[in-house]
């Protein structure tokens, strides 16, 4: 019994520090030209965060941006006033990378990816971050 208690107390102690806690920094390959430099700065914080992918794809209603973590998906529809513009965000390919595709994308439209980018990944950041916050109870 007291070897049950001891491996017990050892599991709780070296637990957290044995979690995978994502990587603040990491390499962001972008497939289109000149869309890491839309992109780059707020991929980092979606790494950081813990997201896993993110799909944003117009005019599919309430599931038109499909986030998805280690604490689950989140789902919500295209934010009001931006330009319907498709990417995909995929992070730890190895772990603490990133990367970004958006098929549609050139210089004429630069600033509708910027601006749907920021809002889209802003938005993921703060549900991924409920999400785990209430899978991991509060803490």
């Amino acid at each position: 019994m007291r070897k049950l208690v001891a491996l017990l107390a050892a599991a709780v102690i070296a637990g957290p520090a044995l979690a995978q806690t994502p990587s603040a920094a990491g390499n962001v390959k972008a497939v289109q030209p000149g869309l890491f430099e839309v992109a780059g700065p707020r991929i980092n914080d979606a790494v950081t965060a813990g997201i896993t992918k993110i799909t944003a794809t117009p005019r599919k209603g309430g599931r038109s941006v499909v986030v998805q973590s280690p604490w689950g998906y989140s789902y919500f529809g295209w934010p009001k006033n931006l330009k319907p513009v498709a990417f995909t965000l995929e992070t730890g390919k190895p772990a603490g990378s990133a990367t970004i595709s958006a098929p549609g994308f050139n210089d004429a439209n630069k600033a509708d990816y910027r601006a749907a980018i920021e809002q889209i990944l802003r938005h993921a950041i703060v549900t991924t971050q409920q999400n785990r916050a209430f899978a991991e109870g509060f803490r």
